[in-house]
């Protein structure tokens, strides 16, 4: 099959057209700035790319076109696909019918730090053996690629709360039906798109109904906001974390604190100590810094234990993560 990317440029649609290539499709594609890294990504993978959106860009030959969620209508690109009645889809959606079909999908969403705890879940089941599949924002300096299809059953996929396409306005996640999700946090963001964090919980709930009671969720403990998510109403396991007990939220893990926790050597967060229902799991020595990318780190550490993982066998492997 050959594609079109519209949008191709950006680090989602990047990853498609990544993934897409990979599958053995002819890919093309076109964006109003195409510059590195991305486009040196794309080219290297043998994927045209064209400046702007020319109806032109469209070659008559396409099967279908991929469409970015930054395109709207009165695009001219866009314009021209309708008035042809050419067959179009979404990036989410073309990645939930080619490529998520089959496999286990570990969804990360939230506000902050989604980028950082894709990486750190991709880099622990690589450790393990498992040849994950990933869609991530960005160029993963670990894999030197945005996306890639891989040989284990495990695919992560960054999950954004951002809405689908100028057709669908559901947020992209709840394309992807995963079987675990992470909700690493939420706050008051996109708000071209959002009137307030009622609206973006609504949608973080889509994604909390698709996960299936098999599956689990492993939540940030000390999120109220997302505390408010599950009290809409939730069918699957829950697995939280979070490092302040004094912080944890009630509904979400009325219980124990958190399931899953980390003791600070110094404050700084190079080194902590993993502990699961407060059983020391082992030790971290890693070069990132900060609560914020300890959080990252357990959130990435729960899901991967979800799966089968051996902690103690891969959490050395976080000193070498980038």
């Amino acid at each position: 099959m050959k594609l079109h990317i519209l949008g191709v440029a950006g680090t989602f649609m990047g990853g498609v057209a990544t993934l897409a290539r990979e599958l053995g499709h002819q890919v093309e594609g076109s964006d109003q700035a195409v510059y590195p890294p991305m486009s040196t990504l794309l080219e290297t993978l043998g994927i045209e790319l064209r400046q702007g959106y020319e109806p032109d860009n469209l070659s008559d030959d396409c099967d279908q076109i991929v469409v970015g969620n930054a395109l709207s209508r009165g695009n001219p690109a866009v314009e021209q696909v309708l008035d042809d009645g050419r067959d179009y889809t979404s990036g989410a959606q073309w990645l939930a019918e080619n490529v998520l079909p089959g496999r286990d999908v570990l969804a990360v969403a939230g506000t902050h730090g989604k980028t950082t705890t894709t990486s750190i879940l991709m880099w622990l089941l690589e450790a393990a053996g498992r040849g994950p599949g990933f869609l991530i924002g960005g160029v993963a300096e670990d894999f030197g690629v945005s996306a890639r299809v891989g040989t284990g059953r495990e695919f992560v996929v960054e999950a954004d709360e951002y809405d689908t396409a100028f057709f669908d306005k559901r947020s992209k996640f709840v394309h992807y039906r995963p079987l675990v999700a992470i909700l690493n946090n939420l706050e008051f963001d996109h708000a071209d798109i959002f009137p307030d964090v009622a609206a973006i919980q609504r949608q973080f709930h889509h994604l909390v109904r698709t996960v299936p009671r098999r599956g689990c969720l492993v939540v940030n403990g000390e999120d109220a906001h997302l505390a408010e998510v599950l009290a809409m109403g939730c069918w699957t396991p829950v697995q939280t974390f979070g490092l302040d007990a004094a912080a944890a939220i009630a509904p979400v893990s009325p219980a124990f604190a958190f399931n899953w926790t980390a003791r600070l050597l110094p404050n700084d967060g190079s080194r902590f100590v993993v502990l699961h229902h407060g059983v020391e799991v082992s030790q971290v020595d890693w070069p990132l810094l900060g609560r914020h990318n300890v959080m990252n780190a357990l959130a990435a550490l729960a899901t991967a234990h979800r799966f089968g993982v051996e902690l103690p066998g891969v959490l050395g492997a976080l000193a070498g993560f980038n």
